[in-house]
This record gives C-alpha cells, structure tokens and sequence, in this order.
C-alpha cells in the first residue's frame, strides 16, 4: 500500500471555460494498439477547479479530454501538476460529440525546466527547425551530408546517445532515428543492429515504439525468411503456437524472443485486418495463449488489447452497458433491451438527413415494432434539444435517448460521422456494426432479417425471444 501510495501522480487546475462538464484524464499504456484506458475522471466545478489522479509507476503518455476535445502530454509517477486549461469558449460549444479534432491549451502552471514535457517539447521543435532546413536535401536526394549536418547541429545542443533507462535521452535517441530512417531505408542490418539489437524494449515510450512499429509494420509480408505458405499450415491447419513461434524465429531479425513475440502478437491482429484466407477463430486461440499464458507479462495486455480488436463488432461482443438519458430525465439502458432486436440511430436534432430518415423508420417502427426495438440516440450536448426536437415532431413515436455524455462508448463503436446505425441482437450482442442507411438498403435487410425469423425459428443467428 505505501509502495501504491508512492506512485500516485495529481493533476490539479482550472477550467473556467468548462465550469460544470467532465475532466477526463486518458492513459496509453499500450503503445502497440493504442488503445485509451480512463484512468480519472470528475467534474470541473463551477469555479473552474478539477482534481484528477492516476496510479501510475512509470512515465506514460496520456491525454486531458473535455467533451471532445484534448490535449497529449506525458505523465510522471509521483508528480503533482497545476494546470491552466483554455479553449476558444465560443469553439467549444459548437464541438460535436462525434468530432474529435479540438484541441485544449494546457498551461503548467509550475514552470518547472526539469518537467518531462518541457524537455521533449524544446527538443521536438528544435528538431523540426533544424530538419525543416535540410528536408528536401534528406527526403528527395539522400544525402548523407545534410543528414550529418542536422545530427551536428542536434548534438551541439542535446546530449544524444543510447541510455534506456532515461526516458528523455531515450525519446531523443528514437526520434532522432527517423534520419537514419531516411538514409538507410534500405539498410535494415543497420537500423536492426543499432536501434533494436540490444536488451531493452521500452514499452512506454512513444519514440522507440513508434521505430519499431515501423521497423516491423506488415510483418510476416516484408520478411525475407518467413515461408507464408508454412505460415499458413501454421496457423490455419496445426494451430500450433511453438511451430508458429519457431517459424518467426527464421527471421534474423527476430531473434530476440521478447521481440518475436511483440511482433507476432502485432502481426496477429494485422493478419485478421488485412487477410481473410488466415482463420480468424485460429487467430485468436493463439492471442488467447499469449494473453494467458506469455512468458513477458508486458505482453499480457498488448494480447488482450488485439483480442479486443480482433473481435471488435463481431456478433460475439456484447453492448456495454451504458446510461443513456430519456428525453423526461429517465435512465435508459440498452443491456435491459434483451428479447427485441435493437436498432439504434444516431443523430442530432440540427441533422436534415437523419430527419429525412426518420421518415422511413417511421414506417419499419409500424411494421416490425413487435420484433424490433427502435431507438434514436441524440447527440446533442444539450439534453433540452432532444423534448424541443420531440415535440416539435411527435410523429416520430418510438424510443429517444440522449447519449449522456457516454464519450468513450461512442469512441469505441466508432461513430465519427452521422447518421450511423447499430443493429444488436436479442442475446445483446452486436449483431451489425455496419447497416445500409434507411434510405439505401435497410428496408430490404429487415424484410430478410425478419424473415427468417418467422420461417427458421431454429437459425440461432435470428432465434428471438418473440412468442
């Protein structure tokens, strides 16, 4: 408990411009899948004042987020930060929820030269000054004297070298790396034996993990000693994880087996993206393996993060349970929606096509009421809109909720752009990420949904709790 207590990092501040909405303070502890944790959240008062805290025991990236907008720093264990927050207020009421491209101006207040961000942002734009002289030279011409003059001119101002146990020097040493990435792109031996050839993998820093993303982006494809036809008898016939592992291992520059399995498990999940012909449910007994049972337990949660994202929006992944708000205050809850199929539609009430929509779902609500579940989903920052927007057209008569805030749940389905549509299954699970608008499609996919319903009450895919 005192070595928990140790590690506790604070961050303190105002707001004013977002007095009475919530702080969010988003962690990434998983630079491979970039998955966001929440690690703290509350509610900015009406002075301004927010109070966050995290429990961290090393430097992580992380991000302040208000409704959606947000900034990116770095966090310390053990640290307690004063922060200013400001944003154009105007800006920021016109964010909808389903943009996510504002950005917050986070001033510390502490002004300390030694704090991480500082460091990293005095070097980052000192780098892209001095780069930004030499780019043209680098990038189109290769030429190794412009590349030697932007490292001089860095090494005349930062101490550049090799020392993984040093965060900073760490970040300097990788991001520094994108010049040798230029003029030795073709000079693996090289980049492998100078950047990755060593005893360390620095899980939490945004430079290394980003050389060596890009060092092993689309393998097992690039790879010269891979055999994708016994990769494939690997992974679709035998299912076995040592053939599977010992396969990679062919590969010299994979000989480092905390490495080799950081890039199957990469690979895994970009094989299931990309290429159909490998077994998904094969993919993910061996992700499972290593989620459970891995030698390196950095490697444990990677797993789970590309389980997750293998099987994102499959008919196996249930609907978070979420408290979505009705128009009248009253809360909503999806999970409570089991027996019907649930049809969610997602629009603002300033949105012209997803009203037009509306004027179809009106007549499928009428028709399949007694087996669908329609629900409009507002996204309205202001929950008054959604009994202004009823009101005014009381012919839409199903079910409207407002989406309460619900930032990450609308994150992780992905909704970036509206109208959008969900279809969940009675067992309330996703059943359809991705349906046809009601307009182009959606018609003609319920008239064959419901019709296996009544013809083939033994299809488990369409069985419903409808008597």
């Amino acid at each position: 408990t005192e070595a928990q207590k140790q590690t506790v990092t604070t961050i303190r501040g105002h707001a004013d411009f977002a007095a009475g909405e919530e702080i969010r303070l988003v962690i990434y502890p998983d630079l491979i899948t970039f998955t966001p944790k929440v690690a703290s959240s509350c509610k900015i008062n009406q002075n301004g004042v927010f109070e966050l805290s995290c429990n961290n025991r090393e430097i992580l990236l992380a991000q302040l987020e208000i409704r959606t907008a947000k900034s990116e720093f770095f966090i310390e264990p053990n640290r307690k930060y004063d922060f200013t927050i400001n944003m154009d207020a105007e800006m920021f009421k016109q964010l909808n929820p389903q943009d996510y491209n504002a950005f917050l101006q986070i001033n510390n207040n502490q002004n300390d030269p030694n704090d991480i961000n500082n460091r990293i942002n005095y070097f980052s734009s000192y780098f892209n000054y001095v780069f930004d002289r030499f780019s043209f030279k680098i990038i189109y011409d290769h030429d190794k004297a412009s590349c030697d003059s932007v490292k001089q001119l860095l090494n005349s101002k930062f101490d550049i070298r090799y020392q993984p146990l040093d965060f900073y020097k760490s970040f300097m040493f990788y991001d520094a790396s994108q010049l040798d990435e230029i003029y030795w792109q073709k000079d693996r031996d090289s980049l492998y034996n100078k950047y990755l050839n060593n005893d360390y993998i620095l899980y939490n820093n945004p430079a290394y993990m980003d050389f060596f993303s890009a060092f092993y982006n689309d393998y097992p494809f690039v790879s010269q000693s891979i055999d994708l036809d016994r990769l494939m008898v690997c992974i679709n016939d035998s299912a076995d994880y040592k053939m599977l592992f010992n396969e990679y291992g062919k590969d010299k520059f994979l000989v480092n087996e905390r490495i080799r399995e950081l890039v199957i498990i990469k690979s895994l999940g970009m094989l299931n993206l990309n290429y159909p012909e490998f077994d998904k449910d094969k993919i993910l007994l061996f992700l499972n393996n290593i989620e459970k049972n891995s030698h390196f337990n950095e490697h444990k949660p990677i797993a789970e993060n590309v389980i997750n994202m293998v099987s994102k929006f499959s008919d196996q992944q249930l609907v978070a349970d979420v408290k979505l708000k009705e128009a009248n205050g009253k809360d909503f809850s999806l999970k409570k929606q089991k027996g019907n199929w649930v049809y969610l539609h997602f629009f603002r009430t300033d949105c012209i096509e997803c009203i037009r929509e509306m004027m179809i779902i009106k007549e499928l609500n009428e028709k399949y009421k007694d087996s669908v579940t329609f629900v409009g989903v507002c996204l309205d920052f202001d929950k008054y809109k959604l009994q202004t927007f009823l009101n005014k057209y009381p012919q839409f008569d199903w079910k409207f909720v407002n989406f309460n805030q619900q930032y990450t749940w609308l994150s992780n389905l992905e909704v970036n752009s509206l109208p959008d549509y969900l279809l969940i299954s009675p067992e309330g699970n996703i059943h359809e990420r991705y349906l046809p608008s009601p307009a182009t499609g959606l018609i003609e996919y319920l008239s064959i949904l419901m019709f296996h319903l009544e013809i083939d009450d033994d299809n488990p895919m369409f069985k419903t709790n409808k008597q």
